[in-house]
């Protein structure tokens, strides 16, 4: 046992025989090699363990710094799916996880943004009246009334690699509301 360690445990022997009552029956818990301090002691290396393993728990719960629950989180928030495969470094994974999180409550175009800047992406969303789409032909797409341009969500991603990119697209399509329909560009 290393020093450091030794030295706690004996702060926790200390600690836990000074809440035993007083008296002759348990001054025993305060002399070394005695059955009852080496029991205390026997409790505190145990209290040791536990709190380390609760501090190590603390540390690792959170989705953004865990290593040895990454697996537990990728299966809370359903991962792998159509969108992310659950492979690549912690880091990625990890902010996969983070992602898939951060897209639990979208609903509006800065809902959007935020996703995507939480990813590393920068985008501008737009619908069809904000995009001018009335005035605009855009190849293979004819829109007929107001109503499909109102429900026509305009994606531009100004910066991010061809896979945020690509991960985005499908996180976004499964995102958006049943009755629009997403057209993405790229600057």
């Amino acid at each position: 046992m290393a020093g450091a360690n030794r030295r706690d445990i004996q702060q926790y022997t200390d600690s836990l025989a000074r809440y035993l009552p007083g008296g002759r029956l348990f001054e025993a818990a305060h002399i070394d090699g005695t059955n009852l301090r080496s029991l205390i002691e026997g409790f505190s290396m145990e209290l040791f363990r536990v709190n380390g393993l609760i501090k190590e728990y603390c540390e690792e719960i959170l989705p953004d710094e865990t290593v040895k629950f990454i697996s537990e989180w990728e299966s809370a928030v359903g991962i792998p799916d159509d969108c992310f495969l659950g492979t690549g470094t912690i880091d990625e994974r990890r902010t996969d996880v983070i992602v898939k999180l951060a897209s639990a409550g979208i609903q509006t175009n800065q809902d959007f943004i935020d996703l995507a800047a939480t990813f590393g992406v920068t985008v501008i969303v737009q619908n069809g009246t904000e995009h001018g789409v009335l005035s605009l032909t855009l190849p293979f797409i004819l829109f007929s009334d107001r109503k499909e341009v109102r429900n026509t969500i305009f994606v531009t991603f100004t910066a991010g690699t061809p896979e945020q990119i690509a991960i985005l697209e499908c996180l976004f399509n499964k995102l958006k509301p049943a009755t629009a329909i997403v057209i993405f560009q790229m600057i």
